[in-house]
């Protein structure tokens, strides 16, 4: 979040959330973001946890029967208690790791408060609160060391959530308004404010007709807004001063939308749900409660989120519970097996289908299923789904967005017909012209003669960089020796998810080897650095591995800021560390033969060392140091009995130490972060382009190279030259299995990877026009125009004189010289904002409605379209569903000053009603383009 721009958040959590954030100091500062973190007491089970103008949620806390309400909360610190010095850790012979109470609070916040929103040292210095290694105090909760196998990972408090939406001001029924004789205008507005207005109207109003008292109201509106004398042939009638209550026109105070999010990972937790201090919390939510109210006015929820294992769904206790919230609440399960185990990255698996007509065994799209293990039973009770969504108010049923991403919807065999199948004629062609080169490779003869490590067969399960994208997740390779087990080289975040997509859960999985016997026999996992998206994946590693206790021990190779780290953790959640048959821990620095460290290693080292060789047939495991912009940033080289010799990178640039240690590999595993042409930058992060990643292998005397670790600008494919050289190049993509044997035959391979993501390059550029014309004017056509139909409606608004002024605005406010296309865009973005903003505040101060609420959005605004117009009016397509018309109409004519002038500085307007309406989740996008095209 802090790198895309979010400057502030709170995060809520339950007991430990600030301790287990705290631990994450080392290696996830960000100063562009303020981070404040509360722990929901176990006491606080009736007043929200947050609160704002659009809803309150209440965090109510379910703890298993081992755990008691003291052991999982501190006591409240006393308001007298002296606060910590927060200078302390300046004193070199101070330590945190003995504090209690509120000064362990105390030094929590300062860490936090340090590591997300504090400013780096500007002496020069490397410490900080949050950087100096000093361990934390003990958390509030440490687990139990005698959970069976089954409590593994559930010994801890979780937290259910209850969003209550705002109540919404009661409708103002226009009609009633005309029939009083209200004018449209300032008397609107107090009167959805819930005051009282006097009005003036006939002493014969009863009397008059309809059409009389229209006449007579538009007369007056005629006579306060003209700019010079008119005839008005309406008769004077005498007038009386009448009170008029605002529940005369104000219908009755409507509840806000209602939703659960229950979270319960096990049947101990349900004891905790239905203890009566729990079920406090739920009560004003169940039918009984809200029998008795008009319907507008019950609180029962209209959706409930279940996270919870199939035996807590099929509870006869849990599934009363569910029940009694009646029968207008849909419920909405989430748990292995009343869901379907589907692909969840499809453009990913499309990829991986279409590469597998290169080589099957090479690339394999993962495993999944269409059909749950498990039916929900019960009314309104249903799996949940991808783009899915459940519209809160006016409330609906669940529904599916319409697919912009690729589906795989069919069994695998039906998915590879459609491969063939391309409506557009360019892609077509590509395809065709892809498959006629996988054709030529498919005939090149297969040469190559075994060679030593044939045996061995890398995944790679994650191959990108910084962050996860769709295509490629971070860093994480994952190697299988047979006869000895399985090493893992990095482990980014989602590793494990990535390991059971390829092989499948369980035991047995897709094909026989399923993820927990990968990670029973996973022997050794090398982090090279602290960097986020190269270790944030193994705290779920080894909690995942934990739970199958396995018969022999891991070793862990790590720098000391992650050992640091997951020590830490480890308080938390046992991580199995140095415990027998669990996880031993080795510091990088220990296998580092030309270490001149003065840190001095545990006096078993060695020791360990030589079981670990053992362990794993390796002649050698040795670490180097490479260049990065970090420090403790560590290559690996791996020496097996056999002879061959693997060696990996991490994140480095061109390092002669790696080169040197490396020499005469017969897999060097390198990262190739950046293409060739952006050598500065590669040197600016601290990284290696593809051709200095090549040659380093030439250097090297490598045998085979694998290229890894691609920067998220090539989310696909990055360009890449293999130069005048013979070396056999491997180009690593998410979820491939790949042998030495399959590297040399890369170079066979490359111009078919060429031709394939050609036709995925045309393919993303259709993807694009479909985001942004996420409605298509056939649809359209094909929609029912009948304004009783409770579709969606388009309001246009034709504003005069706003568009000069906001281009002032943005003209004084824009500090970089403009072309007139930009000028124009930059001028429609201001008039979209004020646009919202003046239908916001009116739609507040009129009903009472705040934030999503009330669902319309801008589907267009720019010069008028169609029709000449003068150079200073405007177009704003405004798009509403038909129940909330005339809601948004009265709002916009009875706006206030203030609205007027945040809308359109305070110039005459009209609006009008196009009846053009479409299904409401085919209209969630931005439609702006289409709307336009239908104005034209």
């Amino acid at each position: 979040m802090a790198d895309g721009g979010k400057k502030h958040v709170h995060v809520h959590g339950p007991t430990n959330t600030r301790y287990a954030l705290a631990t994450s100091r080392f290696y996830a500062k960000r100063e562009s973001m303020a981070l404040d973190v509360t722990d929901i007491s176990t006491s606080q089970i009736t007043n929200p946890c947050f609160q704002d103008e659009n809803a309150a949620i209440i965090a109510v806390p379910l703890l298993p029967p081992s755990l008691s309400t003291k052991q999982a909360s501190r006591p409240p610190p006393s308001p007298s208690a002296p606060r910590l010095d927060s200078e302390l850790w300046r004193n070199p012979k101070w330590s945190p790791s003995n504090l209690s109470g509120k000064h362990a609070d105390d030094w929590l916040s300062i860490v936090l408060k340090d590591a997300w929103g504090g400013p780096f040292p500007s002496d020069g210095r490397p410490w900080t609160p949050s950087r100096i290694p000093y361990a934390l105090p003990p958390p509030v909760l440490s687990p139990s060391s005698k959970e069976s196998s089954s409590q593994e990972g559930k010994q801890a408090p979780v937290l259910c959530y209850i969003w209550n939406g705002a109540d919404q001001r009661g409708k103002f029924d226009l009609d009633r308004a005309a029939a009083l004789g209200i004018r449209p205008g300032k008397n609107y507005a107090q009167l959805s404010r819930g005051e009282n207005v006097t009005i003036q109207r006939p002493t014969l109003w009863a009397s008059l007709s309809d059409e009389q008292r229209s006449e007579w109201l538009h007369a007056r509106k005629r006579k306060k807004s003209a700019k010079s004398p008119r005839m008005d042939t309406t008769p004077d009638y005498e007038l009386e001063q009448v009170l008029v209550e605002s529940r005369h026109v104000v219908g009755a105070t409507r509840s806000g939308a209602v939703f659960f999010y229950m979270t319960l990972p096990s049947l101990d937790y349900v004891d905790s749900l239905l203890e009566p201090s729990v079920q406090q919390s739920f009560l004003p939510y169940t039918q009984q409660r809200n029998l008795e109210l008009p319907k507008e006015q019950r609180k029962t929820p209209h959706v409930i989120i279940h996270a919870a294992p199939r035996d807590v769904i099929e509870d006869p206790r849990y599934f009363a519970w569910m029940q009694s919230f009646g029968p207008d609440c849909y419920h909405l399960i989430a748990n292995h097996d009343h869901c379907a185990d589907r692909l969840m990255y499809t453009s990913n698996a499309l990829t991986l289908l279409r590469l597998s007509q290169l080589d099957k065994d090479m690339y394999a799209v993962p495993g999944y299923t269409l059909d749950a293990k498990a039916k929900c039973s019960g009314e309104k009770v249903m799996p949940v789904a991808e783009d899915m969504i459940v519209p809160l108010q006016p409330r609906s049923e669940p529904r599916q967005l319409p697919a912009v991403a690729p589906r795989f919807d069919l069994p695998m065999d039906a998915m590879h017909t459609l491969l063939d199948q391309h409506a557009d004629q360019d892609a077509a062609a590509a395809w065709h012209k892809y498959q006629a080169v996988v054709e030529q490779v498919h005939a090149v003869p297969d040469t190559t003669s075994d060679q030593l490590a044939d045996d061995l067969t890398f995944t790679t399960l994650g191959t990108g960089s910084s962050a996860p994208s769709k295509y490629r997740n971070v860093l994480s390779t994952l190697v299988n020796v047979p006869g000895m087990g399985y090493i893992l080289l990095d482990a980014g975040e989602g590793t494990y998810y990535q390991l059971a997509r390829r092989f499948g859960p369980g035991e047995s999985g897709w094909a026989g080897i399923g993820v927990d016997q990968i990670l029973a026999n996973l022997k050794m996992v090398f982090v090279s650095h602290i960097h986020g998206d190269h270790h944030m994946g193994v705290v779920r590693l080894l909690l995942e591995r934990r739970k199958l206790r396995c018969s022999q021990p891991m070793f862990l190779f790590a720098n000391n800021y992650t050992l640091y780290y997951l020590r830490e953790y480890h308080k938390i959640e046992s991580l199995d560390l140095d415990q027998e048959n669990g996880i031993i821990t080795i510091d990088n620095e220990y296998i580092n033969p030309q270490s001149t460290s003065p840190r001095k290693p545990a006096s078993n080292v060695q020791k360990i060392l030589i079981e670990a060789k053992q362990s794993l047939q390796m002649q050698e495991i040795s670490s180097v140091p490479v260049l990065h912009r970090t420090s403790h940033c560590y290559g690996l080289v791996l020496h097996h009995v056999s002879g061959w010799k693997l060696v990996f990178s991490g994140d480095t640039m061109p390092c002669p130490a790696l080169v040197q240690a490396g020499n005469r590999a017969t897999v060097l595993i390198h990262e190739a972060t950046m293409q060739d042409d952006q050598q500065d930058l590669a040197k600016a992060k601290g990284h290696s382009t593809v051709g200095q990643a090549i040659q380093t292998a030439l250097d090297m005397q490598a045998k085979s190279l694998l290229l890894t670790h691609f920067s998220q600008r090539y989310p696909k494919f990055a360009r890449i030259d293999f130069g005048a050289n013979d070396l056999p190049i491997g180009i690593a993509f998410d979820q491939m299995h790949i042998t030495p044997k399959q590297i040399r035959l890369g170079r066979h391979q490359f111009p078919a990877l060429q031709a394939l993501f050609a036709i995925e390059l045309q393919e993303d550029q259709m993807l694009d026009q479909i985001e942004n014309h996420d409605t298509s004017a056939d649809q359209l056509e094909g929609g029912d125009t009948s304004v009783d139909q409770k579709e969606g409606h388009d309001v246009s608004a034709n504003q005069k004189e706003g568009h000069d002024a906001s281009a002032d605005r943005v003209t004084d406010t824009c500090p970089i010289r403009q072309s007139p296309v930009d000028q124009q865009a930059a001028t429609e973005t201001s008039i979209q904002l004020a646009v919202h903003q003046g239908i916001s505040h009116a739609l507040r101060s009129m009903h009472g409605i705040v934030g999503s609420a009330f669902a319309w959005d801008i589907l267009y605004v720019g010069t008028p379209i169609g029709t000449p117009t003068p150079s200073h009016m405007i177009d704003l397509v405004i798009r509403v569903p038909s129940e909330h018309l005339n809601t948004l109409l009265s709002s916009v004519v009875a706006m206030d000053s203030k609205a007027a002038n945040l809308l359109t500085e305070n110039q005459d307007w009209q609006v009008h009603v196009q009846n053009v309406s479409q299904n409401l989740a085919m209209l969630t996008g931005n439609a702006r383009d289409w709307i336009a095209d239908l104005l034209s």
